[in-house]
């Protein structure tokens, strides 16, 4: 990606040059932060990751550098989940189990239930915990990438990691 020098008469791509590059990480990255969306907790990933692409485009011009447009799109992603996830513990207190559909093949089911385990043994972790392993484990990003996303020292997400796969082992151990 190029470098963007955002302001007034700044001499920079033109117009046509920023929405290409915006469609292209909008491509390359949508269902990528849908599915981050989905395992930090959202209910709703799809407009989750929707809205981040949006306010991003809002933003896009103010960007003096597009290396920074995706850690910026991820912290973005993570920030609407808390509040995605704050809101729906207002709204109810106790969210219903919803039921899916099994699938009559045996594998199926296991593998979906399994899912389901981990899933829920991530939902008993603390927010920062399951943000800094679904970041570390799903995104594949390394310590410092998680700090910045985060906003917190990477010493924090190390001590929180450790933690954090502590919990997740207690929690699945449980079953």
């Amino acid at each position: 990606m190029s470098t963007v020098v955002a302001g007034p008469g700044a001499a920079g791509p033109s117009r046509m040059d920023a929405m290409v590059a915006f469609s292209t990480l909008f491509d390359e990255s949508f269902e990528a932060m849908k599915r981050l969306a989905y395992l930090l907790g959202a209910d709703d990933p799809e407009n989750i990751a929707q809205e981040a692409f949006v306010r991003l485009h809002d933003r896009w011009h103010t960007l003096y550098d597009e290396n920074k447009a995706l850690p910026y799109l991820r912290a973005m992603v993570v920030n609407l989940s808390r509040s995605r996830l704050r809101h729906l513990k207002v709204v109810r207190k106790a969210p219903p189990d919803v039921m899916l559909d099994e699938v009559s093949a045996e594998t199926h089911a296991l593998a979906r239930q399994e899912h389901r385990r981990i899933r829920e043994a991530l939902g008993k972790l603390s927010r920062r915990q399951r943000e800094v392993l679904v970041l570390r484990y799903w995104l594949d990003l390394d310590q410092a990438a998680i700090a910045e996303t985060l906003g917190v020292a990477v010493g924090t997400v190390k001590a929180t990691t450790s933690h954090a796969m502590n919990n997740l082992r207690k929690h699945l151990e449980e079953w």
